[in-house]
């Protein structure tokens, strides 16, 4: 339901915390004891993470992350080491970022031991395994708690031209300060020893897919009936490095990289601000981020159902928040960014603003009416023919003159999540805050057309849109909006980004 910011999809599917314990946490060490040139012995998983009692953790801390902090452009080692909000997922951007530039990508070939936290760092190269097992230790030797850690075994699962390809990949999961799990992709570096070449048909999009959990307390297994019959302890120890670092980063650059360049945006805030957007509503090809996961729905968030105004007042508070205290307040500039993308694609304002020199004109949300070609327009033979599109005569009885009477001359945007309206499994389980359904001018956002007929924000145009009748006519508005909200939120960021 909003622009495709990332490829990365159906995260929020998985139960991140854990579902079954598996008690018998052991795996073969795949090397051989110390001094013997064969042989094999079992360890715990859970031994591969170290936590803050280690002093070789402690010490990469101190010394290595704190000089790499210095070289980053407005990072601060007291923000690393306080407790002030935000700056526990300052903590883990900073970590994933020191793994990615400081510890090089090394492929491997079938199955290797996997590589203690201490020797990866002794070694400053390792594999998807080993360098997965060094961010969790960071995490957890940086004072982030356990609950929050997870180190997953599963499949990236990708799908190309419409077949699907499994790649065995191993990743860590990080639950952020607002309660959200985010991927932190192991497979991100900057230093690659070149082995392997990338196939040259990317993936339309990607899914996590995990198999077992674990952090230093407990090892999980999740509800994949494929892996109940095997024997745990062999199928832990089967080699989880098949996926090509260059591959992974491709499929989490998201619509921020377009917007926000390296010359306005230090790299590593880019990463960060891109952790956030790794979640999909359900929809076939349609990426979205961790604001629309089941349970966090507000349509003012997204511009839905007429919510304009509200919505960009939403926008106001969170960016004066972000140039308050931008590194502290980097989600507060993720969840505008969102609202703003939402707007250019949920809203009526893309259909009736002005176009010049082939750009759409940016929405000016202190002067609604400043950069309109027209005023919005919904009655009947109209571009925006209300007679069009349908209404949720659950909520109100109104006719298309009705609608376009009570909506005419302002912009509009479609209704979703209204009770008795559902288009969908994912509308199904979305429910709007019961303070918004009890006010008076509810009623009349069921006059509303449905999300689906009247949106923008995906490059195909679904089958149950109706506003812009053929592809091409589609297609050159998704352009028009996409274009405007990138450049939105770039000059939100100029404008607010007070570090």
């Amino acid at each position: 339901m909003c622009f495709t910011f990332s490829k990365i999809s159906r995260s929020h599917n998985w139960n991140w915390d854990g579902e079954r314990i598996v008690h018998e946490s052991i795996v073969p060490s795949s090397r051989p004891p110390v001094g013997h040139s064969k042989g094999n012995y079992d360890i715990d998983v859970r031994e591969f993470l170290v936590s803050e009692r280690n002093v070789v953790m402690r010490r990469t801390l101190e010394n290595e992350i704190r000089k790499f902090i210095a070289k980053l452009p407005h990072a601060s080692w007291e923000f690393f080491r306080s407790r002030d909000p935000g700056s526990f997922d300052f903590r883990a951007n900073i970590i994933a970022e020191f793994v990615a530039k400081e510890i090089e990508y090394t492929p491997t070939n079938g199955l290797d031991p996997w590589q203690f936290p201490e020797e990866t760092l002794a070694l400053k190269s390792g594999d998807c395994e080993d360098r997965a097992l060094l961010i969790a230790s960071l995490l957890l030797a940086s004072g982030i708690s356990s609950f929050n850690v997870r180190v997953a075994l599963g499949k990236f699962r990708t799908w190309t031209k419409g077949k699907q390809h499994d790649f065995d990949h191993v990743w860590v999961m990080y639950k952020d300060e607002a309660g959200h799990w985010q991927v932190i992709e192991p497979a991100h570096a900057k230093k690659i020893q070149k082995q392997t070449e990338v196939k040259k048909d990317l993936p339309e999009k990607a899914e996590y897919v995990p198999f077992y959990l674990f952090n230093d307390v407990h090892l999980w297994q999740t509800q994949q009936p494929s892996v109940y019959k095997k024997k745990i302890s062999e199928d832990l120890k089967r080699d989880w490095s098949s996926l090509h670092p260059e591959f992974a980063g491709w499929v989490h650059k998201s619509l921020l990289n377009k917007a926000l360049s390296a010359d306005i945006c230090p790299p590593w805030v880019l990463n960060s601000l891109n952790r956030h957007f790794t979640s999909v509503l359900w929809q076939k090809s349609l990426t979205v981020d961790d604001v629309d996961l089941p349970g966090s729905y507000d349509p003012r968030d997204h511009f839905d159902n007429g919510y304009i105004t509200d919505g960009w007042d939403l926008v106001k508070v969170r960016l004066a928040q972000f140039e308050k205290e931008s590194l502290k307040n980097l989600n507060a500039f993720h969840l505008a960014a969102h609202a703003i993308a939402d707007f250019y694609a949920h809203t009526s304002y893309g259909h009736f603003g002005s176009v010049s020199k082939g750009s759409l004109q940016l929405f000016d949300p202190d002067h609604p009416d400043a950069n309109l070609a027209q005023k919005p327009d919904y009655g009947s033979g109209s571009s925006f023919d209300f007679e069009k599109f349908s209404r949720n005569t659950n909520l109100n009885k109104g006719s298309a003159a009705d609608a376009a009477q009570y909506w005419q001359g302002q912009i509009i945007s479609g209704r979703y999540a209204q009770k008795g309206d559902t288009h969908g499994p994912a509308e199904a389980l979305t429910f709007i805050p019961p303070d918004l359904v009890k006010k008076k001018d509810f009623p009349g956002r069921g006059l509303l057309p449905h999300h689906n007929e009247i949106a923008v924000d995906e490059n195909d145009r679904d089958k149950a849109h109706i506003l812009y009748t053929n592809k091409k006519m589609y297609l050159e508005q998704y352009q028009l909006r996409y274009d405007a909200a990138v450049r939105h939120i770039r000059d939100a960021f100029v404008k607010h980004w007070k570090p």
